[in-house]
This record gives structure tokens, sequence and C-alpha cells, in this order.
């Protein structure tokens, strides 16, 4: 016997979930609020590229966006469906040596310790602009609580 078949909307790529973010950002955020996006995992880097970004102070583990309104806040994009931070863990170079991989879990709590105010995780644009309201961030359309 065999499963009935059912239709599942396809699940966006977290890069198309960024777009989408960054373009609501670009319309909707107020003055003096502002926003940059950290888009480390954006591209794939070439081995002598990771190692020349992270020679220039490049970090592993920061959110995805960055909003700064009397404060900084973080949000952290996530394909619909998962949610996990990723855990700090160690790996081998190629002669052996053993190599720590910061992960976000750490590197978050870091951050908040280190005056961050909150860093939250959105699946959607929907879920970004709810975070961004409960933060109380200025944006067009939106009554400021």
């Amino acid at each position: 016997m065999t499963a009935p078949f059912r239709l599942r909307p396809p699940v966006p790529l977290e890069r198309d979930i960024h777009e989408a973010c960054a373009r609501a950002l670009d319309a909707l955020l107020l003055p003096p609020a502002l926003w940059f996006a950290y888009p480390a995992g954006a591209s794939q880097l070439s081995p002598q590229q990771q190692a020349r970004h992270s020679r220039v102070g490049l970090k592993r583990g920061l959110p995805d966006i960055f909003v700064l309104h009397g404060g900084v806040y973080g949000i952290e994009l996530k394909r619909p469906g998962t949610g996990r931070l990723s855990k700090t863990r160690i790996v081998r170079t190629r002669r052996g040596s053993p190599y720590v991989l910061v992960g976000q879990a750490e590197m978050f709590q870091r951050l908040v310790n280190a005056g961050v105010r909150e860093i939250a995780i959105a699946h959607s644009v929907t879920e970004m602009l709810g975070h961004l309201e409960r933060w109380g961030v200025p944006l067009r359309g939106m009554v400021a609580a």
C-alpha cells in the first residue's frame, strides 16, 4: 500500500528569505533606526579566502541581520521547519591540528553578554517584523507603542 499523495509548498531557501527581509527593511525601517547584514555565509569561500577573511577579523556565528535603535538587536534567519542554532565544535585541519568552530549558540550568548539587547530567530519577513515591532523599532505604517 502506498502513502497518500500530499501537496506541500516548497520550503524557501534561507537566501531567498534573507533577500525578502532586506527588501522589507529597506522599505519599512524609519530613521533613526539603521540595519545592516552580516552575510558571511552568503557565498561559498575557498579555504584561502576563509583564512584571509579570518585574518582581517571575520567571526563565525554572528546573526544574519543587525538592527540599531536605542541599542543593538540581532536577527538570525532560518528556513521554515528549522531553527536550531549551530553549536561549537572542534574539527581537524589537513595537518591534523584541532581547530575550534564557534557555533551560533555560544556566539549569541557572548554578544548578549557584550551588550546586544536581544537576538531573535525569524523564518519569514512577517516574523522579523514582529520582532522589530516588539523591540519598538520604528517601521513605516506601524503605530509606535
